[in-house]
């Protein structure tokens, strides 16, 4: 994985990205969400940027072995768990939780795989 300044708005919106794609698709209702909650003014990023980090997560993801492909994709653990300890602030830590919590409810429904990536995120962070 391409590596990001610490706190920095990309790390935090990465992590974002990492529950957005635990499904295998990202739906139209998860953004519409994540912009009703200021996703962009929360993180400190562009309008759109959005976008550009799920590229650049995706892009990061098939060159590596981090993906196993059965029903849907499901990111492991253990990535998801190094990516959150990039972002050490408080503050950024309580925005992008609440995001991710954001886009998983987004459908109506958290999938197991969603519910990993959260897992793995508090874990990281210490949060029971």
């Amino acid at each position: 994985m391409r590596h990001y300044p610490s706190d920095s708005p990309r790390a935090a919106a990465r992590i974002v990205v990492m529950s957005l794609i635990a499904d295998g698709h990202i739906s139209g209702r998860e953004i519409e969400a994540l912009e009703r909650r200021g996703f962009y003014r929360r993180l400190g990023l562009h309008a759109g940027e959005l976008h550009e980090v799920v590229r650049e997560v995706c892009e990061d993801l098939t060159r590596s072995s981090y993906l196993t492909w059965d029903e849907a994709c499901r990111v492991d653990a253990r990535v998801v768990e190094q990516l959150a300890k990039e972002v050490r602030d408080e503050r950024i830590r309580r925005e992008v939780l609440m995001l991710c919590e954001t886009a998983v409810v987004a459908d109506g429904h958290i999938t197991c795989t969603e519910a990993i990536v959260l897992d793995a995120v508090k874990r990281a962070w210490l949060i029971h």
